[in-house]
């Protein structure tokens, strides 16, 4: 579940690293001034997630869904976003699973499945084919 802190600009200069504290907790904190928010602090994951998915809606690539996506290929991509915007890509146009898209951007399977529902990323929870059967399994082995 997704839940907001509100805080104060007072509180942001005071207990940074409090805000802070709440944001890699898995909240987001709003900042707000007179009563109204004015910015909205978010983990540099999520920001990431948000930022590729957009990139995505906004300008589809062309993913070949046969060739799949290589840990070289994703190690290539230029810096973290980069990353994130390829390996994202290739998960919304399902040509990688959730399993798949977790391994190759280094987080543990359950805390990219629990971003993407707490930014409402479409989940994709089973394999379209056989060979994100055996990713997917080869992937868990070496887990």
């Amino acid at each position: 579940m997704h839940s907001t802190k509100r805080f104060t600009k007072t509180d942001l200069a005071r207990r940074t690293h409090q805000v802070v504290d709440t944001v890699l907790s898995g909240q987001t904190a709003v900042v707000e001034s007179h009563g109204e928010p004015e910015v909205v602090i978010l983990d540099i994951v999520d920001y990431w997630i948000l930022c590729a998915v957009m990139r995505y809606h906004a300008n589809s690539p062309e993913i070949d869904d046969a060739e799949g996506l290589s840990e070289s290929r994703v190690g290539e991509a230029s810096g973290a976003q980069g990353q994130f915007d390829l390996v994202n890509a290739y998960y919304l146009a399902g040509a990688i699973s959730l399993s798949r898209a977790a391994e190759l951007l280094e987080i543990p399977p359950m805390d990219l499945r629990t971003r993407y529902t707490r930014l409402d990323v479409p989940l994709r929870t089973e394999p379209e084919q056989i060979t994100e059967v055996v990713a997917d399994a080869e992937g868990a082995e070496a887990w």
